[in-house]
């Protein structure tokens, strides 16, 4: 089972490893699934509307383009980001704080998760990844501050990058980096 821990004691296991074999079960991703659903979050999580029941989000964390990553805190569910469109030592990531995580919770795992994926190393000692990009829609300002708090840099704005389903529309996106070189003197 692959598993790290950030600073305030938060611990995330990967879902799923290379192998297929699955680390954690689907009650899991129910328990998960309950969290966020019962606190509202499903829409903006899945802002494109990709995922509106347990059914569509089980489908997704089993896809194997898809990396998921669920976070604990003691015995509770603190937080999930998933990481996909790896390519060239870069990939997108999508993080979601749960309820009762937010404020001081969310900086921690999001320069916690930040840090690892840029520290990670394979079998022969390379960096796995060199750059982390983000797509949130800018009709969500708490995302974009929370992105740039945890050490990701505003590239910029892409006009109408990304599909809102809540008002059946697209939206401006904006788009963040963080990448290994830039990013030594926090890491270290």
């Amino acid at each position: 089972m692959y598993g790290f821990e950030v600073d305030g004691g938060f611990v995330f296991y990967k879902y799923r490893d290379l192998d297929g074999t699955l680390s954690l079960t689907e009650g899991h991703l129910k328990w998960f699934w309950d969290v966020m659903s019962q606190a509202g979050h499903i829409p903006t999580v899945f802002y494109d509307g990709s995922v509106e029941c347990f059914e569509e989000f089980k489908k997704l964390a089993n896809d194997k383009g898809q990396h998921f990553f669920f976070g604990f805190k003691g015995n509770k569910p603190s937080g999930m980001f998933w990481v996909n469109g790896l390519a060239h030592r870069s990939c997108f990531v999508h993080l979601a704080i749960m309820p009762g995580f937010y404020r001081e919770g969310t900086l921690k795992m999001g320069k916690g998760v930040l840090r690892h994926l840029l520290t990670a190393r394979d079998v022969a000692g390379r960096y796995v990844m060199d750059c982390i990009k983000g797509l949130i829609p800018s009709c969500n300002p708490l995302a974009c501050q929370m992105a740039e708090k945890s050490g990701f840099s505003k590239i910029g704005i892409i006009p109408q990058a990304t599909y809102f389903a809540a008002e059946d529309k697209s939206v401006d996106a904006v788009i963040f980096c963080a990448v290994r070189n830039s990013q030594d003197k926090q890491l270290s």
